[in-house]
Parts: structure tokens; C-alpha cells; sequence
């Protein structure tokens, strides 16, 4: 990486993308556990279940994640394109919120 913020090798890029992966997935996890935690809180066992949402938001990332942001970095290194550090944070925000969207989907079809 330079000064500019272009990342150059496979473990730069796959870093950076699966760090803002977690951090979007983790976020927006933390503010639907606390939507939930405000809606249930006189609930018995539904106060608990901010605590699932919260596993979830760290649970896609270290799984899916991991192997989504590999991929995208071995791309980038095969084709020898370098990575800006914009790229990265687009990279792992939109797999974020990819994630985000399946989890929404699969509460709502329990409804």
C-alpha cells in the first residue's frame, strides 16, 4: 500500500474488504438488535433476541464474508489491477449490506 491508499497485493485487498464487511454487517446488526430490543423489551424470552441479531451481524462475515472477500481480492490480484481504497470500502460495505438484506428477508418470511 502507498501513501495514496492503493493496495497492491492479495492480503491488502482482502483485508480491507472483509474489515468493512464487518464493520457495515456489525452496524447495521446493532441497530436492528436495538429496534428489537425496544419492541420486546416486556417480552420474556423476546428480550433475548437482540442478542441472536447481534451473533448474526458477526457470524456472515467471518463465514461468508472471508471467502466473498477472497474471491474479489484474488480477482483483482489476477488481473493485476490495483485496488483503491475506495474500491475496498465499496467491496465490503455492499457485501454488508447484501448480508443485511438476505437476514432482513429471512426474518420477514417468518412473519
Amino acid at each position: 500500500m502507498d501513501v495514496q491508499g492503493t493496495l497492491y497485493f492479495f492480503g491488502e485487498m482482502w483485508y480491507q474488504i472483509f474489515l468493512w464487511c464487518l464493520a457495515t454487517s456489525v452496524f447495521i446488526h446493532c441497530i436492528s438488535a436495538a429496534v428489537a430490543f425496544f419492541a420486546m423489551r416486556q417480552h420474556s424470552r423476546g428480550m433475548l433476541f437482540p442478542l441472536l441479531i447481534i451473533f448474526i451481524g458477526f457470524l456472515y462475515p467471518v463465514t461468508g464474508g472471508i471467502v466473498t472477500s477472497a474471491t474479489i481480492g484474488a480477482v483483482y490480484r489476477t488481473a493485476h489491477f490495483t485496488m483503491p481504497r475506495y474500491a475496498a470500502f465499496l467491496w465490503g460495505a455492499g457485501q454488508g449490506f447484501l448480508g443485511f438484506l438476505v437476514s432482513y428477508s429471512r426474518v420477514l418470511a417468518t412473519l
